[in-house]
């Protein structure tokens, strides 16, 4: 959470487990942040009232890759070109 503070990204966890990103479109970032070769949970199967996020489970990710991911976090916010099928 610290190291996405450090780039103005907001973001909340009260367990230590988990991370709640919130996004504006969760299926993109989920696969941009793939590509980037992390592997996370849209929000949807986990959230009742609240808008669009990804889940980060943390338990598996070593305090060393918190910088990367956050470095890699805001490229998967920018919309993807596609390229035309003309």
């Amino acid at each position: 959470i610290a190291e996405l503070e450090r780039r103005q990204i907001d973001a909340f966890g009260a367990s230590g487990l988990n991370v709640w990103i919130p996004v504006r479109e969760e299926s993109s970032v989920v696969q941009a942040l793939l590509h980037c070769g992390w592997a996370v949970r849209a929000g949807e199967f986990y959230r009742l009232k609240s808008g669009p996020a990804i889940r980060v489970t943390t338990a598996s990710l070593e305090p060393r890759d918190a910088a990367p991911f956050a470095e890699d976090f805001p490229a998967a916010l920018r919309p993807r070109l596609r390229a035309s099928m003309t």
